[in-house]
């Protein structure tokens, strides 16, 4: 029964590898934003009632959760399947349950057209694709955030050098 239990933890261990190496192979790898940078991102973008946010690469939904706090409907792509499903048992407990959404999915190949506000922390050799998916896959005037990193060929229109955070305006 021992060794059954420790082949289980390892073949765990080898997915966890697995979909960690993916993530950072797709630009995105979960490292998780601390808490002021998370609230400083919420309070660069002024969130309303009603926006749609999509948090691309949203690994355990912090975000999420401080949108749908904020009355938006947030929505997060992760590619990590335990990450997916810790976002999904923290919204068993929050009272933003029906505002929130994770999916599975490679956010590469997500539709985000009715996106408000995207947030993305993605590394700095992915931006210029990124920025290429965004001008033509969301609507003009979409702000996005960016965590650390800048686009190649967009303004900044707000930034918090403190945290490094980056607002751009797509269409800008």
């Amino acid at each position: 029964m021992l060794v059954f239990l420790y082949i289980v933890i390892q073949f765990f261990f080898l997915i966890l590898v697995f979909y960690l190496t993916i993530a950072f192979l797709t630009g995105a790898p979960f490292v998780p934003t601390t808490n002021t940078a998370s609230l400083a991102m919420m309070n660069m973008v002024k969130i309303k009632k009603g926006m749609k946010i999509y948090d691309l690469g949203s690994g355990d939904g912090r975000l999420l959760f401080l949108a749908a706090d904020r009355g938006a409907e947030a929505v997060g792509y992760e590619i990590n399947p335990f990450l997916v499903l810790l976002t999904g048992v923290k919204k068993l407990w929050s009272k933003q349950r029906t505002s929130i959404r994770c999916y599975w999915k490679n956010f590469w190949n997500a539709d985000i057209q009715d996106a408000d506000i995207v947030f993305v922390y993605l590394l700095p050799w992915r931006m210029d694709q990124l920025e290429k998916k965004l001008q033509t896959g969301v609507k003009k005037g979409t702000l996005v955030v960016s965590n650390s990193f800048i686009f190649p060929h967009w303004k900044i229109v707000k930034e918090d050098t403190k945290n490094h955070l980056y607002v751009f305006t797509v269409g800008e």
